[in-house]
């Protein structure tokens, strides 16, 4: 598994196929519970991820959701609706991944099946669809997501929120939405980081600023 892994990470195909070649039963290896499938998807090689599954590799509804693979994912799901709440084999929920790797419309009508909004990633990143949505600027797919009880406030690892993760992206449209929906403008993480602070190390001074300059004009009014 190691070398294939390796070559995966490289985007070797041609290392990949002969590992393959050599021993057929590296496709459903697992490193750390992470499948080839999966570690190609991470690692943003979708040419290998599509390889890997006509070598045979088996696809998970997980992993279909990770794809974006709205036929096998609605095939599966018919045949076996309990897996609108399986997860991936380290711990993500469908719905999740389908946002994160910008498959924002079979997300959202996983959510219209009854996908839980807020069920996060069962490991320590703890990743909630919020969060996904966040780091994807997936609005459409937020806005949902809140309209259906989603926590805007929701946190992942070392406690951070969903506009924690607008603020790295400088993404003030989705701040908006977050705030309109009760999220905590100064929200602090474990790091003692708030959205603001990440904003700026992020080089979104911009958002830093408008971030900044709403809370006070908020703490005026309420105050008047």
């Amino acid at each position: 598994m190691s070398e294939l892994t390796d070559a995966i990470k490289a985007g070797d195909a041609a290392r990949v196929n002969a590992l393959v070649d050599a021993d057929a039963s590296v496709l459903t290896a697992k490193e750390s519970g992470v499948t080839p499938l999966l570690l190609a998807i991470y690692h943003g090689k979708a040419d290998l991820a599509r390889l890997l599954v006509e070598r045979g590799a088996p696809v998970s509804f997980g992993e279909a959701c990770a794809l974006g693979d709205e036929v096998r994912v609605k095939e599966m799901l018919g045949a076996d609706p309990r897996l609108l709440h399986s997860r991936t084999t380290d711990g993500f929920p469908g719905a999740g991944v389908a946002i994160f790797f910008g498959h924002g419309a079979l997300a959202r009508w996983l959510i219209e099946q009854g996908a839980d909004v807020n069920a996060a990633a069962e490991n320590a990143m703890g990743v909630a669809p919020v969060h996904a949505a966040a780091a994807a600027c997936d609005r459409e797919t937020m806005r949902m997501l809140l309209e259906r009880g989603a926590d805007a406030n929701a946190r992942q690892q070392l406690d951070y929120t969903a506009l924690h993760g607008a603020a790295s992206r400088g993404d003030i449209e989705m701040a908006k939405l977050l705030l309109a929906h009760g999220a905590q403008r100064d929200a602090k993480a474990s790091d003692g980081m708030t959205p603001a602070d990440v904003a700026r190390k992020y080089g979104k001074a911009e958002f830093a600023e408008w971030l900044e300059s709403s809370s006070r004009q908020v703490d005026e009014s309420s105050s008047s």
